[in-house]
């Protein structure tokens, strides 16, 4: 889409986003239902469309899927994300569990008696042993749906805690496919480092045959081997960053930071990436609100608040429970039938047993007041955070198209710098054997040479980086090797079942 129809569409967005966030003091005090309702034609758009169907394969690079499936399966921080969420999940089972009725059943023993005397003469003890069983159902009735509530809210926040899980897995997807190009840009300016050391060498003994001759000057002399010095200094900065990279890839995939992870020879070309994805689907403002799984969670956070303001003024209502119980005899005296003991589990019985309870609150001390402006106040809050999200996500996606652009010209610009100083270089080399120029413009021309390659280097990692920054904001999906031979496994099995089908 155009930039200009996307940056107007975002501006009706945040018209929205400010009409919501910014009560004034009449409706600071009315229902916080209301300023939820206003997100509705925001957050009822449907997904648009991918914006591109796998941004693995669109990085060309079958290393970069490998790593990329190492850190999803093995990383610490994503397998603790999942473990979250299957607690998220069972506390919601838990809470439900409270609309339910409660059936519970207990055994109380007693021992009574003591020794018999008979005109002072102590006989043998005499002790009665009684075990009573009970059973008891208890029911809350949810008249007013303030159970419903809080339900409806916990099963949101584990609906939130998927979702942060599928974003956390999108990131880490990202940040690996990140550090590998990272680790292979150390190495490629680790070993341009190498090289510039080399020539330092080089240069150095030359410098040094020229001096013993008389042809070269001390001068000469001593800025060579200064040279040299900075090219080693700069050398041993480069492998600490390589060293570094690779630790920081090893971390993500979940394996001791030994800095023994392997690098590419050389990173992609951002062109040939650029080429193949072809234009991206951006969509609209509204659209991405419903693609990120990081700005579903917030939206999910936010109904889950609103539900517990509901239930926090439903605290005020009356409440009505339901009791039962029915206690026997564990041990039934001599002549007494079984089917007395079973009455015990008799629900008839048990309905002709059962009290209702209904309670109006009165006087809390303030506690239901300050609980039902504490759930407004976290309303508000998930509100704002809701807002705060959906607007780092459209900057994200503004950087990222904004930059891609800017590091394209970037780059074209550091590839000429780069062949016009190469090319220099070689004339500045063959001058100074021939004794036409001084050594001030030979190691001029290496440096520049050096820093134009070097910055090259850096400019195709950042465009690399930046498509990785794009695909994320957007939301775009990816698809793992296992994930896909399962989908093919999957659909062969269905279309082995669909012809068995036919046959028969």
């Amino acid at each position: 889409m155009k930039r200009g129809a996307w940056l107007r569409q975002s501006a009706v967005a945040l018209v929205l986003v400010a009409g919501c966030a910014t009560p004034g003091p009449k409706q600071a005090l009315e229902p916080i239902e209301a300023e939820l309702d206003g997100w509705a034609s925001v957050t009822a758009a449907e997904p648009a469309a991918p914006v591109t169907a796998n941004w693995l394969d669109d990085l060309q690079d079958p290393q970069v899927s490998r790593i990329v499936e190492r850190a999803v399966t093995e990383n610490y921080d994503i397998q603790a994300a999942g473990m979250r969420v299957l607690a998220a999940r069972n506390q919601a089972r838990v809470t439900r569990a409270g609309m339910l009725p409660s059936l519970s059943a207990g055994l109380n023993g007693s021992r009574s008696g003591g020794p018999v005397v008979f005109n002072g003469q102590q006989f043998a003890d005499q002790f009665q042993t009684n075990f009573d069983l009970g059973v008891s159902v208890d029911w809350e009735l949810d008249v007013w749906g303030r159970l419903t509530d809080r339900t409806r809210a916990a099963y949101l926040d584990a609906s939130a805690q998927e979702l942060d899980y599928a974003a956390a897995r999108l990131s880490l997807a990202g940040n690996a496919a990140r550090s590998y190009y990272d680790v292979t840009t150390a190495t490629l300016q680790r070993q341009l480092a190498e090289r510039d050391v080399e020539t330092g060498e080089v240069n150095l003994r030359i410098i040094e045959r020229r001096y013993e001759r008389g042809i070269s000057t001390s001068l000469d002399l001593r800025l060579a081997r200064s040279s040299l010095a900075t090219s080693r200094a700069t050398l041993k900065s480069r492998q600490q960053a390589e060293l570094e990279a690779k630790r920081r890839l090893e971390v993500l995939l979940g394996q001791y930071p030994s800095a023994t992870v392997a690098s590419a020879a050389d990173l992609p070309d951002p062109n040939a990436i650029a080429a193949s994805a072809g234009a991206l689907g951006l969509g609209t403002p509204e659209e991405l609100l419903a693609r990120r799984p990081d700005i579903v969670a917030a939206e999910r956070r936010l109904k889950a608040s609103g539900l517990r303001v509901s239930e926090a003024r439903k605290a005020f209502l009356p409440s009505l429970s339901l009791r039962a119980s029915a206690t026997e005899n564990a041990l039934p005296a001599q002549g007494s039938t079984v089917a007395e003991f079973e009455d015990l589990f008799d629900f008839d019985l048990l309905s002709k047993r059962l009290v209702g309870n209904l309670t109006q609150p009165i006087f809390q001390g303030g506690r239901l007041i300050a609980n039902e402006r504490a759930a407004k106040a976290n309303a508000r809050a998930a509100l704002y955070d809701y807002a705060t999200t959906a607007l780092t996500a459209w900057r994200e996606v503004e950087d990222a198209i904004a930059a891609e652009d800017l590091l394209t010209a970037r780059q074209e610009a550091l590839e000429l710098a780069f062949e016009e100083a190469k090319a220099a270089e070689d004339l500045t080399e063959r001058r100074y054997l021939a004794g036409t120029t001084n050594i001030f413009d030979l190691i001029n021309a290496q440096q520049r040479r050096i820093a134009a390659e070097g910055q090259l280097i850096d400019a195709k990692r950042a465009r690399l980086s930046n498509r990785i920054d794009l695909y994320l904001a957007l939301g775009a999906p990816y698809l793992l090797e296992s994930e896909r031979q399962l989908a093919v496994a999957e659909d062969t099995v269905r279309s082995g079942a669909q012809s068995q089908g036919d046959v028969l």
